[in-house]
């Protein structure tokens, strides 16, 4: 019975070491991702939301992903690692990947990168990231995932977010202080004098 308790021990105690020994390096990726997401001008607001986990070798972590809005047009989403990943297989499937033959959205295998930023354009509203660690330097890596939905430009949106203008006022033309330069230039007036001999 001591073995495998002492096995567990000894499985917690390298976890711990692992996401405590360099969490400089995956909060810098973090911060590298997110800046390159923002970059893309359609992402300017992130999601809040911290996705992120540690994955043993050999093993595979899942991230599901849900749009807040229906039918977004495009997902940015980065990957940022502890520096630990030298080789993972990413999976992208639409839903949440659980289906007999679930539909594969995107797969590439990674190796030697410790960021990775792509994007999925018409997106389905729900998606599962897969991340499999082929290779670590060490038996458990942590990955964090960045995203943001964008859900296009909407005359709505944008009217709300302005404040409604009021009827504006208008210059009455005969106040020359309040006409604009053309007006001025363009403006005659009249001055009756006396017709004189001289």
């Amino acid at each position: 019975m001591k073995h495998p308790f002492s096995l567990f021990l000894g499985l917690l105690f390298v976890s711990s070491q692992v996401l405590l020994s360099e969490p400089s390096v995956l909060n810098q990726n973090v911060k590298e991702v997110t800046t390159r997401i923002q970059d893309l001008a359609l992402y300017p607001s992130l999601s809040k939301k911290r996705l992120y986990g540690a994955v043993a070798k050999g093993g595979a972590i899942r991230f599901d992903l849900k749009a807040s809005e229906a039918s977004p047009q495009s997902v940015g989403i980065g990957i940022a690692t502890d520096g630990k990943l030298k080789e993972w297989v990413l999976t992208v499937y639409a839903g949440n990947g659980q289906n007999e033959n679930p539909t594969i959205l995107r797969k590439e295998k990674i190796e030697a990168e410790t960021q990775w930023v792509f994007e999925l354009l018409a997106p389905p509203d729900e998606i599962t990231i897969e991340i499999q660690n082929t290779n670590s330097e060490t038996p458990v890596a942590v990955v964090e995932i960045v995203h943001g939905y964008y859900y296009g430009y909407s005359i709505d949106k944008e009217n709300n977010t302005k404040p409604q203008q009021q009827n504006p006022i208008k210059p009455n033309p005969t106040e020359p202080e309040k006409l604009s330069p053309n007006d001025v230039q363009n403006r005659t007036e009249f001055y009756r004098a006396p017709i004189t001999k001289d």
